[in-house]
């Protein structure tokens, strides 16, 4: 049996992207009858990998109380963190080990890949040339960032194709687009550290032309600010919440137009042709943004901090107004993948 081991980490400070696309495609290994482990750290991303039913090793945890934003470690950290991972792999007899974080450098590789018949890199900026075997990009910047491979014989899975997400976003049904806009998705992702999530609702919220819109909030297991939604949601009616929500996909397709930060999520809503205006809470996502912007798949508002209300009211209105527009986006945008890259992933890995 073959055994497969992810290292990603989620919660508050860091969010749940890593861990969410880590279990897609440990889905797909498992059904392929692997062995699948993962290694984490933070108690949120644990407790999500424990409900799909994967054995977790956790790792030392380093305090990260009273941070204000998103922190993803420091390399100070990996030392520690290096030894502790070549103990698993030769405790539990790893052979492929993917790591998805951005707290990484090329020491960090070099000392892992010794103890390691091949090692993943799930990436999305390109910081360096990664001394891997197997790099997966599945996003729509992947095949624009100009990797260059370490060695001859390192895979590369860039773009689109190979995009991992979540087996309920695989072969949806064609969006149906109402003329009139009757509901509004709202999405920070799995932690809401800025507290857009309450600006994007009041701001909304004083539009006399959305006071009867349904405005369906998402709220991530990482949220600090639940209980002020909570208390907006009392006052107004039209204000819907949706915790440990477990088929994003239905709230989606119901939606007739999403706002969501950057991300996955991006790609969720592409799938359910949603037309969706997106904003930038990291810096991660800048590129990814942008290039769905340009390409024409969402509207981008730019950075969480620097857009206006104006900037937001506008954009949604025109949206809303728009319904031929509507139509046609959501049509490119469930073009844009089929849901099948961890099928392919998989494949390509198990078939070398």
């Amino acid at each position: 049996m073959y055994k497969v081991a992810f290292r990603a980490d989620g919660g508050s400070s860091i969010g749940m992207g890593h861990i969410m696309r880590c279990l897609s495609l440990a889905k797909e290994f498992r059904r392929q009858g692997c062995k699948v482990f993962f290694i984490s750290k933070f108690g949120q991303g644990i407790e999500k990998i424990k409900e799909e039913n994967f054995e977790t090793i956790k790792l030392f945890c380093y305090e990260t109380k009273g941070i204000n934003g998103f922190d993803y470690g420091n390399e100070t950290e990996l030392v520690k963190e290096t030894s502790e991972i070549i103990e698993v792999i030769k405790s539990y007899e790893i052979e492929l080990l993917f790591i998805d974080s951005y707290n990484v450098n090329e020491e960090y590789f070099f000392n892992i890949k010794q103890h390691i018949k091949k090692l993943g890199y799930i990436d999305d900026v390109n910081k360096f040339i990664y001394p891997v075997d197997i790099l997966i990009n599945g996003n729509i910047t992947g095949e624009y960032l100009n990797y260059k491979k370490y060695s001859a014989n390192e895979v590369m899975l860039l773009g689109p194709k190979y995009n991992l997400i979540r087996d309920e976003f695989r072969e949806l049904p064609s969006k149906v687009i109402n003329k009139e806009v009757k509901e509004i998705m709202i999405t920070t992702g799995g932690s809401d550290p800025y507290d857009i999530s309450s600006k994007l609702i009041n701001i909304i919220s004083e539009e006399e032309e959305f006071k009867k819109v349904k405005l369906n909030v998402i709220i991530g297991g990482g949220f600090t600010n639940k209980e002020y939604l909570r208390e907006i949601a009392k006052k107004n009616k039209n204000i819907i919440l949706y915790e440990n929500t477990k088929y994003m996909s239905e709230i989606m397709l119901k939606a007739d137009i999403g706002i969501s930060a950057g991300g996955s999520t991006l790609y969720e809503l592409c799938a359910c042709g949603t037309p969706a205006i997106g904003f930038i809470v990291a810096d991660n996502q800048c590129e990814l943004v942008e290039k769905m912007n340009e390409l024409g798949y969402i509207i981008s508002l730019g950075w969480y901090d620097e857009f206006s209300k104006e900037d937001l009211i506008y954009n949604l209105k025109n949206l809303c107004n728009d319904y031929s527009m509507r139509v046609k986006v959501s049509e490119y945008m469930q073009m844009l993948l089929d849901g099948k890259g961890t099928i392919r992933i998989v494949e390509e890995i198990l078939n070398r």
